[in-house]
């Protein structure tokens, strides 16, 4: 199939980007370094008003360092939810993917209220649609401060938002670069690899349910990226999803990791959310996969937020989709 593109220019009287927004949940600025109790759980401050439930199980040994909160559904936001991310210049919003991998789908806006220590510990307001974002799905990815990236599924796409667009200013037909159709269904997860690594800030791609495991070649060219090419490295079990590179020195990780959500179309009860440590390229060692979750309502979406590194993990397909986030980690990296 032919490589496709289509660029919309959007023109706008408002003053600020609706893709970063203007937050006002912070509660206090504090101090984001996410301190410890004794038992090196994140204690210093209250935590979110509602634990995880028991449809929700940290395996071992992150059950002893971790601890994991439901910050329920977004209000506002459509069922089923996609990916997440905080814009790079606003800490008090999060952007968050609604109407997953359907014609209707878009990002939408709402504020997140933090507490003392910087950890989201609740969502203020409601959320408003920001950009029209056709079967969006699993991870929402900034590769440069005003340059979003996500896959739409199973349309085969890789889109861009740059700047104020509300709808995607690029897409790219990823099937004209190589991608298999035939026995697998589209692109899933998206994410760049971290700045400690070799192979820092190139971008990676998984499908669903196939597993295949991409680098995409990139460069940014006149504020959009230009993707000119795949090569597959791996294929990774258990129909996975959304992923997220690990922040280097959380506890229980020795070596850099990816957290790789596991989505099972026949049976629910075998969903995971797994790590692997990754190589110098970050690619998944498969023969290292871990279980971080051991019990977990239907995994899609994974994201680590960069003020505190809380572990944001959403669901898709449970009829009402929570936000769910996990204290313990190190904040991640800058990348740009």
């Amino acid at each position: 199939m032919r490589f496709s593109t289509f660029v919309v220019i959007l023109a706008t009287a408002c003053d600020q980007d609706p893709l970063r927004g203007a937050g006002t949940g912070s509660e206090a600025d504090g101090d984001a370094d996410g301190d410890s109790d004794a038992d090196g759980v994140p204690g210093s401050c209250a935590p979110p008003p509602t634990p995880a439930g028991a449809d929700v199980v940290l395996a071992a040994p992150f059950d002893a360092l971790y601890r994991a909160y439901d910050l329920g559904p977004v209000p506002g936001v459509p069922n089923p939810l996609g990916g997440t991310v905080v814009p790079t210049d606003d800490p008090d919003t999060l952007l968050v993917a609604g109407g997953s991998e359907s014609e209707s789908g878009a990002i939408h806006r709402i504020g997140v209220i933090r507490d003392a220590c910087g950890h989201i510990v609740g969502f203020d307001g409601q959320a408003a649609a920001v950009a029209s974002t056709p079967y969006v799905d699993a991870n929402l990815v900034y590769v440069a401060s005003d340059l979003m990236l996500y896959t739409e599924w199973p349309q085969y796409y890789l889109s861009q938002l740059a700047g104020y667009a509300n709808a995607p200013s690029l897409r790219t037909d990823l099937r004209a670069l190589g991608m298999p159709s035939s026995d697998d269904q589209g692109p899933g997860g998206l994410g760049l690899v971290p700045a400690s690594l070799p192979s820092a800030r190139e971008l990676r791609l998984v499908t669903w349910p196939g597993g295949r495991w991409y680098h995409v070649d990139s460069v940014l060219d006149g504020g959009l990226a230009s993707i000119d090419g795949l090569s597959q490295t791996a294929t990774l079990p258990n129909e996975p999803g959304g992923f997220a590179y690990v922040p280097a020195g959380s506890p229980g990780f020795e070596r850099q990791s990816v957290i790789v959500a596991e989505w099972r179309r026949q049976d629910p009860s075998a969903d995971r959310v797994a790590v692997y440590e990754v190589d110098d390229a970050g690619d998944p060692r498969l023969d290292t996969r871990r279980e971080f979750f051991a019990r977990f309502p239907r995994p899609w979406g994974a994201y680590f937020e960069p003020v505190t590194g809380d572990y944001l993990f959403l669901s898709w397909g449970t009829g009402e989709d929570h936000v769910y986030i996990v204290q313990g980690f190190e904040p991640p990296e800058e990348l740009f």
